[in-house]
């Protein structure tokens, strides 16, 4: 019998995790089903359960999927001219929206995360690895984009790095469930946001 290879393991549990982000962007995470799962990826339950214990750990395999995608290309940020704040989360909004075109499955996880403790480790890595990319991204904007001296930018990124996040969860949370969301209006403010060095003395 041919050894499997670890690539060949991540891929199939790459496969997996995209056939259940595809069920839980149309149906929803409660209404999603193992079975529905098993169905969607065309694989044996042996197979899927072999790569994953349940639902909960699928999911946030999924969610840990889609963003490292999409870090990516905020970590390209660095690379690029420096784009302000607004900017960058509008196209790391619009690639998740893309892909599962609908950010309330970001809110799902979360309220899940609430509920159940022992998911908390997952999205807790998630969480520190976005916050970090931001830091970073937000170091370069500072330097490049307002003029700060470098070790001010790095300073100031590890603050406000939180700010970022809460103000894309914000984001998530507003577009999910307000009708009369103004995505436009939101991403040129967090544009505007700038840091007040006597806050940070």
């Amino acid at each position: 019998m041919p050894k499997v290879t670890a690539e060949h393991r991540e891929s199939r549990k790459h496969e997996i995790a995209a056939a259940a982000l595809r069920l839980f962007a149309q149906k929803g995470f409660q209404a999603t089903s193992m079975a529905d799962i098993i169905a969607e990826s065309g694989l044996s339950a042996g197979a899927i359960y072999g790569h994953f214990k349940g639902k909960d750990e699928l999911i946030h395999s999924a969610i840990s999927d889609l963003l490292e995608v999409r870090l990516h290309g905020v970590e390209a940020a660095g690379t690029a001219d420096p784009v302000a704040p607004g900017e960058l989360l509008r196209t790391f909004l619009d690639g998740i929206e893309t892909e599962v075109d609908d950010l309330g499955l970001l809110l799902q996880v979360w309220a899940q995360a609430a509920l159940d403790v022992s998911s908390r480790e997952s999205t807790d890595r998630i969480g520190s690895h976005l916050r970090r990319v931001l830091e970073l991204y937000l170091v370069d904007w500072y330097e490049r984009g307002l003029g700060m001296p470098a070790h001010e930018a790095e300073r100031t990124a590890a603050a406000f790095a939180s700010l970022y996040l809460g103000i894309l969860q914000g984001y998530v949370i507003q577009n999910t469930i307000f009708e009369s969301f103004d995505r436009d209006a939101y991403l040129d403010a967090a544009s505007a946001v700038r840091p007040d060095f006597t806050l940070l003395a």
